[in-house]
């Protein structure tokens, strides 16, 4: 037993707000404010300096679930005390020496490793908890909302100058098809990699000697919206991650703080995904109490931090957003469109409000079927559902949408709160 993490709650208050559980997610977000220091600072546990960004990354979720614009006026006056103390912080880092590697970015330990340096995954929550204020902020007090958005934007541009100043410094290191790929450090001090074990340093922990490069490194930036999606650096550094330091896409240790799921959802590679999700789960769930042990080889029982992740990792799986785009079923094995199954998400909270789907296989009979219904003034603009079938056949003839047989996905295009779509074989 230990006291709730920002981080380490991100997951679990995020899937109550999926499952509209709003009441609950908004009294777990109290305990953060209620805790919160006279500074604003928000630090619960074990030295983490790392919360108070977190914190603000998961009012900024509950606000795009709810749009509970009465509770964020009432607590505005914490939301910038903690603002105020990360941007007081991040000034006293505003030193000439730091120029190009950690100029503007916080130093601090993000878990258990007493690494006290300018790292990229506790800078990339501090990004990501100003740019969600200023989003918040937005609908109810435009100003700070300004000020807080050109602040979020300055550390962001600061961040990506020390990260592809690092990746420049790190050494290359070879694939396994012949290439040879840039490095990233999990913090600006550091020459690359840790675990290519260029300083003499003793930094075994929780089982592996990969902690602070995999599971606390520079793939947080991604997930943290510092770096694209999309983006070159983003994809390369999935790629040597994947190879270098994940066996069968499941992480050492302790697995879901790894962000490379997310980063396979996001990107629509259905079988890495499925790999992590499968082999990561099968790992640490436990057969006779049906919770998660927190690690691979079996310490620390009943985590709901690790069993929150899976949960979200499911949600991904059947409902993701993407800007004005609600992406379903991105990531689902085909095996579960097999003849008579069906999915079915009822009244499902998210950032476009409540969602229902129904999908029906019928591919006895030739045919997979879905129902999709979002109403509320939030609905996305357009939607994706994706609908594989079990043996890999193309569709001969589809309604409701564009069907694009590479992906096996329909979109719908400029939805309007209702869509029925049939796919043919």
């Amino acid at each position: 037993m230990y006291a709730p993490i920002g981080t380490e709650s991100a997951p679990i208050i995020q899937f109550y707000n999926s499952m509209g559980w709003e009441d609950v997610a908004k009294r777990s977000l109290n305990y953060f404010l209620d805790k919160q220091h006279e500074d604003g600072f928000m630090q619960n546990f074990g030295g983490y300096m790392v919360e108070t960004g977190a914190v603000l990354w998961s009012l900024g979720e509950y606000f795009r679930y709810t749009n509970d614009k009465e509770w964020i006026e009432q607590i505005e006056p914490k939301i910038l005390k903690s603002v105020d103390y990360l941007l007081q912080w991040r000034n006293e880092n505003k030193v000439d020496s730091l120029r190009g590697k950690g100029y503007g970015m916080i130093a601090g330990k993000v878990a258990d490793p007493e690494d006290d340096f300018h790292q990229f995954m506790l800078n990339g929550y501090a990004y990501l908890g100003l740019s969600r204020v200023a989003e918040m902020l937005a609908k109810v007090d435009p100003d700070q909302s300004n000020r807080i958005k050109k602040e979020a934007e300055a550390w962001k541009k600061d961040i990506r100058e020390s990260f592809f100043n690092a990746m420049a410094r790190s050494p290359v290191v070879p694939l396994g098809d012949g290439t040879w790929s840039p490095t990233i450090p999990p913090w600006t001090e550091a020459a690359g990699p840790r675990a290519l074990y260029l300083n003499r340093e003793n930094f075994y922990s929780h089982g592996t000697f990969t902690v602070p490069d995999v599971l606390l490194g520079p793939l947080y930036l991604v997930f943290c919206e510092v770096l694209g999606v999309n983006e070159p650096a983003s994809k390369m550094m999935l790629e040597y991650h994947s190879e270098l330091f994940y066996q069968n896409n499941g992480v050492f240790s302790q697995p879901y703080y790894s962000r490379h799921n997310w980063l396979q959802a996001k990107l629509g590679l259905v079988k890495p995904f499925l790999k992590t999700y499968y082999n990561t789960f099968s790992a640490v769930a436990d057969r006779e109490t049906y919770t998660f042990w927190e690690h691979t080889f079996h310490v620390s029982p009943h985590k709901t931090h690790e069993e929150a992740w899976f949960l979200m990792e499911t949600r991904w799986m059947l409902y993701l957003e993407d800007n004005s785009t609600l992406r379903l079923l991105n990531t689902v094995p085909r095996k579960w469109m097999e003849d008579g199954k069906s999915i079915e998400l009822n009244n499902v909270q998210s950032y476009f409000g409540a969602l229902t789907v129904k999908v029906n296989s019928e591919i006895g009979r030739g045919y997979i079927e879905a129902t999709i219904q979002c109403n509320s003034d939030r609905k996305p603009k357009e939607v994706t559902i994706r609908l594989p079938h079990p043996d890999g056949k193309k569709a001969i003839k589809v309604t409701g949408g564009e069907y694009d047989s590479d992906t096996e996905t329909v979109t719908v295009k400029s939805f309007n709160g209702k869509v029925y779509v049939r796919v043919e074989y």
